[in-house]
């Protein structure tokens, strides 16, 4: 399975907060070990793509060296289109704000690619617009900050700061730096240890208007997006598919589907949806008892007892999730949830 990929734009980012501060980026001791290979990649051009583990591996020696939990902000301080690539070229040129996310949830793979990443999800609710997308890994919590810091402060130059209503901006993992930082940054509620990474906004920013707007030009962008995509590899596949139906039903519904129904979804028979999962070596109790896992530990992250957990996620009884965690991954319901903290904190 391919490593997830990211924007070179993020490279660039972080040598040019260097270069604002009088540094250089290649001065650090810290980053001796990794020179050659980050000369490489700010070699590459800014709208390719490299590995993420790299990144945050030079990011978190960076941030320790300079004692700057807040990098990531001072970063998406200095976010520019180019930065997104083609993505962040559309954007700029959509005709609304409502285009422009259209645009975002459509070619999203441009910016962020790999195995690991779910579809972006719009959903509006009475006069509120949600932009969310789940947590697959506490791995992936810089990443997100990163991201998301880049989008609201790319779209508070794409479209005037002072009519853009961000509501609330959610995190699915713990802070990880002190929450002023974070409230200073995105000028709204912030929230953590959510069921989801999201941004809420006020539908009625939908249809504020951009002054860059060029529909000519974004007939050709959204051409050479189309192209790029097609050149990507299909991380789709059966299993995939119903890893995602999996986890959404978990959820949002807060108890276990059966297979009749994830055989509606996918418009088969049982049967042959059992024949197809044999073929795969694995079956519809194996792949939703993971998801039940994977959900357990986003929930270990909450304020919840263990009994709650245990009724959301379809279990007899707190000790029947104890028995299934423990037979899953080796350790208590307790042990996890203490590790899963630690590392939040970190």
């Amino acid at each position: 399975m391919q490593e997830l990929q990211i924007p070179n734009g993020y490279f660039q980012l972080l040598q040019m907060y260097f270069q604002q501060q009088g540094m250089d980026l290649f001065s650090l001791a810290c980053l001796a070990q990794h020179q050659a290979h980050l000369r490489y990649v700010l070699s590459l051009p800014i709208d390719s793509q490299s590995t993420y583990s790299f990144f945050a591996e030079v990011m978190q020696l960076t941030q320790k060296q300079m004692n700057c939990p807040q990098l990531v902000f001072e970063m998406a301080r200095l976010i520019r289109p180019e930065h997104f690539g083609v993505l962040g070229y559309m954007a700029t040129r959509s005709n609304s704000v409502a285009e422009a996310l259209q645009y975002v949830i459509r070619f999203s793979r441009l910016v962020i690619d790999g195995a690991d990443v779910s579809p972006i999800q719009m959903h509006q609710r009475n006069k509120k617009i949600s932009l969310s997308w789940p947590l697959h890994d506490l791995k992936y919590a810089l990443l997100n900050e990163m991201t998301m810091a880049c989008m609201v402060h790319l779209a508070r130059q794409i479209f005037p700061a002072e009519k853009i209503e961000l509501l609330q901006v959610n995190f699915a993992h713990s802070p990880r730096m002190a929450g002023d930082h974070y409230q200073k940054f995105f000028d709204c509620k912030v929230a953590f240890k959510q069921s989801n990474y999201s941004f809420e906004i006020s539908a009625e920013n939908l249809w504020l208007k951009s002054e860059l707007a060029d529909p000519s030009l974004m007939q050709l962008l959204i051409r050479q997006a189309e192209d790029a995509i097609a050149a990507k590899p299909h991380y789709e596949n059966l299993l995939l598919h119903i890893q995602q139906k999996l986890a959404e039903y978990l959820r949002v519904n807060e108890q276990t589907p059966k297979i009749e129904w994830l055989a509606d979804e996918l418009h088969v028979s049982v049967r042959t949806l059992q024949r197809q999962l044999y073929e795969q070596e694995t079956s519809f109790k194996k792949l939703l008892e993971t998801e039940r896992m994977k959900r357990c530990e986003q929930l270990l992250l909450q304020t919840m007892s263990f009994t709650e957990i245990a009724m959301c996620l379809g279990y007899s009884d707190q000790s029947a999730l104890a028995r299934a965690y423990k037979a899953y991954s080796g350790q208590t319901l307790l042990q996890r949830k203490q590790q899963l903290q630690t590392q939040s904190e970190r």
